[in-house]
C-alpha cells in the first residue's frame, strides 16, 4: 500500500508527464547484471555475499527499467525488464513474485497496470486479475491475490486463474491524488475498502467485505471528511485511517490526522494529532503502534517518534526531534526492539542529502541501544530499515541522489543488511540506479523492495 498514491503525489508536484512503452516481453535473465553504479560488482551480479547471510531468503527489488531479484542461497541476482514497475511483492509461500506500475502517461487518472504474477524460480508472466487492476495485496497465506477495478469492484485470483468478482462497485477510485482503497486483515477474512468522494455530501466512508461471501459491512462514514486508508490494528480489532477536511493533494502532501475506528462499528477516535501518509511511517511492536509524526511534509525537520496502543489511544513520545529527526520505524518480530532512520534536524537546499544513520532503540522507552549504520560520505543517506523474521539482522538502503539537470530524478544505491548486534561493519550486497528521487526527503522503498524469507 501507498506506492500508487505517493508516485502520483511526485509527479503531480514536479509537473512530469511521460510515457511508459509497456511492452510484452518481460522475461528473466538468470545471472545478468543491471546498470549498476559502483565497478565493484562480481560477475554473478552480487557485491558480496557472504556465508552469513545465505539463509535470509530472496530479495526483490525495483530499479531504473528493471526488476531484480537476489537468490541469498545461491548467491545469484537475476534481472527481469520491467519498465515503469513501482511495486513489488512475493506471496506468503514464496513461489511467486508480482509487481505493478503506474501507466506515466496517464498520470491524470491514476491508471496503472498489474500486477503481474512470475514464478519465482523462472516461468512465464501472467495477469490473473486482468486490465484495469488499481490496487491490489497478496493474500495472507498461499498464493491468492485480491483487487479493486477501475469500477471499484472487488476481485480476486490465484495466479493460475480465473478472476473471481466477490463483490461490485464496493470502493471509490481516484480521492484526490490518494488512490489504493484496500487492505486485508490480519486473518486474512474481510478486507477494508475505501468509499470516500471528494463531495461534501458523501465525504469519508470505509466499509469491510467478506472475502468469501461479499458481505458487505459499513464501518465509519462522515460527511465533510476524507479518508485514507493506514492498515488494520495486529490484532484486526481497529481500522486505521487518515483524515482529511479538504480534497487537496498539496494538502494532502503535509499530512493529516490519523484515527481508529473499531472494525466492529463504533465512533472513530484520534491516534496522531499530525502525521504524513506513508505506510512505512507506521509500524506495530506488539500491540503498540509506533509512528514518526511531524509538522508537515518536511520529513528531515522535527520529526519524532509516538507511541499509542489500543483501546485508550494515548499518544506519547518515545523519541524526541532534538538534533536528531525520525523518520520509518520498523519493529522487531519480538516487539521489544525498533530500528528507525534518523538524520540532522535541519532544512536542506535540495532533496537526498539527509544523510541519515539507522539506530536501534527499545520499542517501548524510546532509549537508543546502538547506531547501526554511518554513511562515510555526507551525501549518503541510510533509509528504509527492516528487521530478519529472526530478528538478528537488519536491511536498509544507502541512498545517494543525483544532482544536475537531467539527474535528480535518480539516486545510486545499495542494499545493505547489518547485525542488530552491532557486531561487525555493514554488507554490501548489490549496487543499483533507482529512479527513488527522495520526495520532501523521503524514499519509496518500502513500497519498491521486497523480503521473503523462509519460517
Amino acid at each position: 500500500m501507498g506506492v500508487l498514491r505517493t508516485r502520483l503525489r511526485r509527479y503531480s508536484a514536479v509537473m512530469v508527464l511521460g510515457v511508459a512503452v509497456l511492452g510484452c516481453a518481460w522475461w528473466w535473465s538468470a545471472g545478468s547484471t543491471p546498470a549498476h553504479v559502483t565497478p565493484r560488482t562480481s560477475a554473478a551480479g552480487l557485491s558480496s555475499c557472504p556465508h552469513a547471510v545465505r539463509g535470509l531468503g530472496l530479495i526483490a527489488f525495483v530499479a531504473a527499467g528493471h526488476l531484480d531479484l537476489v537468490d541469498l542461497a545461491r548467491c545469484r541476482l537475476s534481472v527481469r525488464r520491467a519498465p515503469g514497475a513501482s511495486q513489488v511483492r512475493f506471496s506468503p509461500d514464496g513461489r511467486w513474485l508480482a509487481y505493478g506500475g503506474l501507466a506515466y502517461g496517464q498520470l491524470a487518472t491514476g491508471r496503472s497496470f498489474g500486477p503481474v504474477v512470475v514464478p519465482v524460480r523462472g516461468g512465464a508472466a501472467r495477469s490473473p486479475l486482468g486490465a484495469g487492476v488499481l490496487a491490489w495485496t497478496w493474500g495472507r497465506s498461499g498464493a491468492v491475490l485480491y483487487g479493486i477495478t477501475s469500477d471499484g469492484s472487488l476481485v480476486s485470483a490465484t495466479p493460475g486463474g480465473p478472476r473471481r468478482v466477490i463483490a461490485a462497485h464496493v470502493a471509490t477510485i481516484g480521492y484526490g491524488y490518494y488512490g489504493e482503497p484496500l487492505e486485508l486483515s490480519p486473518n486474512g477474512q474481510q478486507v477494508i475498502v475505501d468509499r470516500s468522494a471528494c463531495a461534501p455530501s458523501t465525504g469519508g466512508e470505509l466499509d469491510t467485505v467478506n472475502v468469501h461471501t461479499g458481505a458487505v459491512t459499513m464501518v465509519v462514514r462522515k460527511s465533510g471528511e476524507f479518508f485514507t486508508i493506514a492498515g488494520w490494528s495486529s490484532d484486526g480489532r481497529w481500522l486505521l485511517f487518515w483524515v482529511a477536511n479538504q480534497c487537496s493533494g498539496s494538502l494532502d502532501a503535509d499530512g493529516w490526522p490519523l484515527d481508529a475506528a473499531p472494525a466492529a462499528g463504533g465512533a472513530p477516535v484520534q491516534v496522531v494529532p499530525h502525521m504524513l501518509l506513508y505506510d512505512d511511517f507506521l509500524s506495530w511492536c506488539g500491540s503498540d503502534l509506533i509512528a514518526a509524526a511531524g509538522p508537515d511534509r518536511q520529513t528531515n525537520q522535527d520529526g519524532r517518534l509516538v507511541s499509542v496502543a489500543p483501546p485508550g489511544w494515548h499518544a506519547r513520545t518515545i523519541e524526541r526531534a532534538g538534533g536528531l529527526s525520525w523518520v520509518s520505524p520498523s519493529c522487531a518480530p519480538s516487539g521489544r526492539r525498533v530500528v528507525a532512520a534518523a538524520g540532522p534536524n535541519s532544512a536542506v537546499a535540495r532533496f537526498g542529502i539527509e544523510h541519515r544513520s539507522i539506530w536501534l532503540l527499545r520499542a517501548r522507552s524510546g532509549a537508543r541501544v546502538r547506531r547501526l549504520s554511518v554513511p562515510p560520505a555526507a551525501d549518503l543517506s541510510d533509509e528504509a530499515p527492516r528487521f530478519s523474521r529472526d530478528g538478528r539482522w537488519v536491511m536498509f538502503v544507502r541512498s545517494r541522489v543525483l544532482a544536475g539537470p537531467g539527474s535528480s530524478d535518480r539516486s545510486e544505491d545499495t542494499l545493505e543488511l547489518a547485525r542488530a548486534s552491532g557486531v561487525g561493519s555493514a554488507t554490501a550486497l548489490v549496487a543499483f540506479t533507482s529512479e527513488d528521487f527522495s520526495y520532501y526527503d523521503h524514499f519509496d522503498w518500502p513500497q519498491e523492495i521486497d523480503w521473503y524469507q523462509p519460517r
